[in-house]
């Protein structure tokens, strides 16, 4: 998206009817851009941004009466050679994202393209407290071949399970940690911002290659999964600095998907809170 796009009528209209979490997101554009972009394109850039989510939630419910032909044509899969190579070295595979495009439909289409991913991708986050409702909101996603892994006392053990089977697990980097518990502070657009420090410390453990991997929308309804080049891991004699060095490449990474397409990262985030 260029930064100086003009948001649709149906962009205004979301922004202005649904004010859910406004200032926040305001705030955080203006975090990112505010040296860039006036209030007046910053305001832009949100109803955009509000157009995407009513859209991707749109498109989360009439995805319940795609079939499986209909969710796959409508996504369409860059650098898959990436992940295959990389299982070649048998140390299974750590995938770097966040909440970009449409997070839940793109995996779907993208795994249902690959019968060999089937079973084999792994998502480490939160479950929803009501078991009955995670498997109803997410049915597609778990009849898809994705799995979860939920964050818990032995989600580590879980992770190291997946990566002995050679298989991806997928770690979403762009909320906020805390710094006293799983997380530390590292410049995220020029800002120190909480960040989990367990995709670096994993890595480290295993030598499972780090592959960055993005979804964007495309217009006509269309979606993009995109994995990138495995990041080199950086050396430092110092432990800690070591994985603070790690972890500031894997913002960086997640600054440069935000960047390619500002209307689709999921702006809600207190990013940036102070505890």
């Amino acid at each position: 998206m260029d930064l100086q796009s003009e948001p649709s009528f149906f962009d205004k209209l979301v922004y202005t009817l649904i004010p859910i979490r406004r200032q926040t997101v305001c705030h955080n554009m203006g975090i990112v851009f505010g040296n860039r972009l006036s209030a007046i394109q910053i305001k832009k850039l949100a109803q955009c941004f509000y157009g995407h989510m009513a859209r991707l939630i749109l498109e989360n419910v009439t995805s319940s009466w795609m079939d499986d032909d209909a969710i796959r044509r409508r996504v369409r899969v860059v650098g898959h050679e990436f992940v295959i190579k990389a299982a070649e070295q048998k140390k299974g595979v750590l995938l770097l994202t966040g909440h970009f495009g449409n997070w839940e439909f793109a995996p779907v289409g993208t795994v249902l393209q690959f019968e060999m991913f089937r079973g084999r991708f792994h998502v480490l986050r939160k479950l929803l407290a009501n078991k009955g409702f995670e498997r109803l909101l997410f049915r597609r996603f778990y009849n898809a071949g994705l799995n979860v892994i939920p964050k818990q006392k032995n989600a580590l053990d879980q992770v190291l399970d997946a990566l002995g089977k050679n298989d991806v697990v997928a770690f979403i980097m762009d909320q906020y940690a805390r710094p006293d518990r799983d997380g530390i502070l590292v410049d995220f657009f020029g800002k120190e911002a909480g960040t989990y420090k367990s995709l670096a410390l994993i890595a480290r453990q295993t030598h499972a290659p780090v592959i960055p991997a993005v979804c964007y929308r495309e217009s006509f309804g269309r979606h993009v999964m995109e994995f990138l080049e495995p990041l080199r891991w950086i050396e430092d004699e110092d432990p800690d600095e070591e994985i603070r060095k790690n972890t500031r490449q894997y913002n960086q990474m997640l600054e440069t998907m935000i960047l390619r397409h500002p209307d689709q990262w999921l702006w809600f985030h207190r990013r940036w809170k102070q505890k």
